[in-house]
């Protein structure tokens, strides 16, 4: 059965759920965004490709700004932050993959020597958006795999259809992904599984008062070795990783919940306020309090039925199989 049309979250930071954009035993959904000017930075629990169709404007992510356009194609992991700006009739082709999909049915994906490129080594996720461009004849065949899936009949729909239809479409796209591999020379083979362990302990502790060393001794490593593949394979060190993670768990907190902040705080592993704020700042831009000031308006505006960004309305449309939803990606 097909969502009803709804409204989507459009705050800073909101981070959206996958059973928004499809039914709970489907495992690919899609959306048809007609982007207003602007869509804040905003986080997603799925896979995300994203296939620009008409218009231009730029893609943002925490580490700078992308100008895209027809042919342009963005592919972003679970919890990594990205938006749109200066928007000018920018139409988005959205494909959402539930992240059961990567680990259960496409565990492989990570070693292929193409879907690598998109799904990131081996035990560590992509924590930066993959970006590339197309030429029209593999945009159109990329798209002509994905609306065979989004077209089929739900009941028709099965889960070798859409993983068939969905690694063709991917194979097409991350032939053009501009891969530099890591010299093999100095890349410990052991990296992938020390990188992946030290990332789950920080992700299920972020209480703790986490020191470098202390991490490293838990990982039976040394802390320069560990700094040198969590940056090879992650992209940032590991404390900067955490301190992430923190505002990101703060973000969804502060949004969902009636927590006081402090205690918010200190549940993410900033007990004083001070550092807290100053943390949570440098990464979302706006303190803790006006982060939920924001996130609530938001929510009001929802209730109204209306979700407003820049006096653009931000709206979702039905599809006859599929929702084909205005999606802030």
């Amino acid at each position: 059965m097909d969502h009803e049309p709804a409204l989507l979250p459009h705050a800073p930071g909101f981070t959206l759920t996958v059973d928004t954009f499809m039914e709970p035993d489907q495992l690919v959904g899609f959306s048809i965004a007609h982007q207003p000017i602007t869509v804040f930075m905003h986080f997603h629990d799925f896979y995300e490709l994203a296939l620009v169709m008409d218009g231009t404007g730029l893609h943002t992510t925490p580490t700078g700004e992308q100008r895209v356009h027809r042919g342009s194609v963005v592919f972003v992991a679970p919890g990594v932050g990205h938006g749109w700006r200066l928007g000018e009739g920018l139409v988005v082709f959205n494909c959402m993959i539930r992240v059961e999909a990567a680990q259960f049915d496409l565990p492989w994906a990570k070693r292929d020597e193409w879907l690598g490129h998109l799904f990131g080594p081996p035990g560590v996720e992509s924590r930066h958006p993959v970006m590339t461009t197309v030429d029209e004849d593999a945009l159109d065949e990329c798209l002509t795999h994905l609306e065979a899936i989004r077209h089929r009949p739900a009941q028709e729909r099965s889960e070798a259809y859409d993983l068939g239809h969905l690694l063709l479409a991917l194979d097409v796209l991350a032939r053009y992904v501009d891969h530099e591999k890591p010299e093999s020379a100095v890349v410990d083979p052991r990296a992938s599984e020390l990188v992946a362990a030290a990332v789950d302990l920080l992700d299920h502790d972020l209480q703790r008062h986490w020191t470098l060393d202390d991490l490293a001794g838990r990982l039976y490593v040394g802390s320069f070795h560990l700094v040198r593949q969590f940056n090879r394979w992650v992209g940032l060190p590991p404390i900067a990783y955490l301190n992430r993670r923190r505002a990101e768990r703060a973000a969804s907190l502060l949004a969902t919940t009636d927590a006081p902040v402090g205690a918010i705080g200190v549940d993410v592993g900033w007990s004083d306020p001070s550092q807290f704020s100053r943390r949570f700042r440098q990464h979302m831009d706006m303190s803790p309090r006006e982060y939920r000031a924001r996130s609530r308006r938001h929510w009001a505006a929802r209730r109204r039925g209306v979700a407003r960004n820049d006096s653009a309305v931000v709206r979702i449309e039905a599809a006859p199989h599929a929702e084909e939803r205005v999606d802030p990606a």
